[in-house]
């Protein structure tokens, strides 16, 4: 199985500081948690661009974290915009399992 994160990218950015690594998780852990709650409460008719912009937003913050299997989730999120509740709420849950495996990854020791 493989990892929902790789960090070598980052490590990179950041010449390895671990302090420094540590607050970038906690901007995009808190970040993460506003995008999940928009794309939650913004399911329904007439709230399409809202939920394509916070697809969007989570997508390209998962990518430079190097969470790439929830950055691929986002992105099926907000390419499907138009799609109807129904299928916006089995989208939200695929993200929200595999946002789970992220914070996990991001919090261990």
């Amino acid at each position: 199985m493989t990892s929902s994160v790789n960090l070598e990218n980052l490590h990179e950015m950041t010449g390895g500081d671990k302090t420094l690594e540590k607050e970038l998780f906690e901007v995009y852990l808190a970040s993460s948690e506003d995008c999940l709650k928009a794309l939650v409460d913004n399911q329904g008719s007439g709230q399409e661009e809202t939920w394509r912009t916070q697809a969007h937003a989570w997508k390209g913050m998962s990518l430079n974290l190097g969470a790439e299997p929830l950055g691929k989730l986002c992105a099926e999120a907000q390419i499907n915009h138009l799609a109807p509740p129904e299928e916006k709420a089995k989208m939200v849950e695929l993200i929200k399992a595999e946002y789970e495996n992220v914070k996990q990854f991001l919090m261990a020791p």
